[in-house]
């Protein structure tokens, strides 16, 4: 009767100790997102309560799991040594028996088929592992705080799979060739859309091309061939107030119709001259700068929608972002046959680079291995240079942070606005003497004038920046 029930006890104790196991991997699988659909869907305060405090749920059964299976492990014993009646022998068997198990689990793993049926075995055992979690009272909130200390870091994981265990799958299937490189670099461009913001990826206000509302059609004509765009905002005054946005194609259509003598009945007895751009906007998109990329990229693509003016927080104009904009983040630049290819980086002698001004802080950091994460308030190399001299750059302007020495190089534009840096790392390398003005800088400041609109502000000719522009 005794070792009927010992027998009875070791098996119940293998097959809760099994089912912890099951649970224990479903709840490591389960993503936040789907731990909520779950609460949702069955009004599970169990499953709520799990989600709330992750951590001590698992530790509580791990804790049961290893209880479980120590019972297991010594009823056995006993049940053996009892049978046989010699300690050691019995020892041995009830060992070897325990081996032989273990290697036919190996083909039915409670972990493998937590893992593969994950949802319905959380929802199936949500209450049992609250209930053990109670169990234990306060002692797997003190495993968790000496964890922590332990080993620093771990008291912040949440218990459920998350994007940092996908990008450690991601780069271990790189290494193992079962991805390749490019692959890796596009899954991690996916993930990184969610934290990515639009002011990240916008064309900045002072760098966007606008034509005014009252300009004719020889002139948005002239202003969409020189700059290389296929649309433009139109303006009233200034780039705070925008009116519309204008289509190359609906400007081209008109004068070939007007040539043609088939010009539609309201611009009919018409000459382009006497029509002004104000009649041919259309309504425009207008999206806050603190926006997720992907989530507005997914906007984009339901209203058919390719360009949009971005506005910060007090409601005015912070810059441009299209289609393009958001599907380089994915993919990376996209160049074609209207856009001017220079390159962000050049390398030059001595150690010396020579970067973009719009360069990102981060590719900067990047670059020479510097920790920029403070530098929050900026978004660019040319940002950067600003502020830490505390004034606009002008040629030859000079800081050093974290011993890389950042000298402004080549200006553009009327405004002479900073468009590469100089950067290496000093003081090993004599600063530069004279500094490259670059081919849109001349030496009486002539200005280049193009059609009546503006560029960036309303003071500024079309014609300074476009070489600047990314194409729309």
């Amino acid at each position: 009767m005794t070792i009927a029930l010992l027998m009875t006890a070791a098996l119940a104790a293998a097959m809760l100790a099994f089912l912890l196991s099951t649970a224990e991997a479903a709840f490591i699988r389960l993503t936040r997102k789907e731990a909520e659909e779950i609460a949702a869907k069955h009004g599970s305060r169990a499953v709520a309560q799990i989600l709330s405090q992750p951590v001590p749920h698992t530790l509580a059964l791990q804790i049961w799991r290893w209880v479980l299976t120590t019972a297991a492990v010594v009823l056995t014993t006993i049940t053996a040594v009892g049978v046989i009646g010699d300690i050691e022998l019995g020892a041995l068997t009830a060992g070897v028996a325990l081996a032989v198990v273990g290697v036919l689990s190996a083909a039915v793993s409670p972990r493998k088929i937590g893992r593969a049926h994950h949802m319905p075995i959380a929802s199936a055992t949500a209450r049992m592992v609250r209930g053990l979690r109670i169990s234990l009272g306060p002692i797997p909130g003190w495993l968790a705080a000496l964890g922590g200390k332990i080993l620093p870091g771990t008291a912040d994981d949440q218990g459920f799979f998350d994007d940092d265990e996908l990008l450690e799958y991601i780069a271990r299937a790189n290494e193992s060739d079962v991805i390749e490189d490019s692959e890796a670099e596009l899954i991690e461009s996916v993930l990184d859309l969610s934290n990515t913001r639009v002011r990240s990826v916008m064309v900045p206000r002072t760098d966007m091309v606008t034509i005014e509302e009252d300009a004719d059609l020889e002139e948005a004509m002239t202003l969409f061939l020189r700059s290389g765009f296929s649309r433009m905002p139109v303006t009233r005054g200034s780039a705070d107030d925008i009116t519309g946005m204008v289509y190359l194609k609906d400007v081209a259509y008109l004068e070939h119709m007007m040539r043609l003598g088939r010009a539609p009945a309201a611009f009919a007895d018409r000459s382009p001259s006497t029509i002004v751009v104000g009649e041919l906007q259309r309504d425009v998109r207008y999206v806050p700068e603190s926006k997720a990329v992907g989530e507005f990229l997914s906007e984009l693509q339901r209203e058919s929608t390719h360009v949009a003016v971005v506005v910060d927080e007090y409601g005015g104009t912070a810059g441009l972002v299209t289609m393009e904009d958001l599907i380089e983040e994915l993919v990376g630049e996209i160049v074609d046959e209207y856009d001017r290819e220079d390159a962000e980086v050049e390398q030059l002698e001595d150690h010396r680079y020579r970067v973009s001004a719009r360069m990102s802080v981060d590719d900067f950091g990047e670059l020479f291995g510097l920790d920029l994460d403070d530098e929050e308030d900026v978004d660019t190399v040319g940002g950067l240079l600003a502020k830490m001299l505390g004034r606009v750059p002008i040629a030859g302007s000079e800081v050093e942070i974290e011993g890389v020495v950042l000298h402004a190089d080549r200006l553009t534009g009327r405004r002479n606005r900073v468009s590469h840096v100089l950067a290496w790392r000093g003081p090993g390398a004599e600063p530069l003497q004279d500094a490259d003005l670059g081919e849109d800088e001349t030496e009486d400041g002539e200005e280049r004038r193009g059609a009546r609109a503006g560029v960036g502000t309303e003071d500024e000719s079309p014609a300074s920046r476009e070489e600047d522009y990314e194409r729309v």
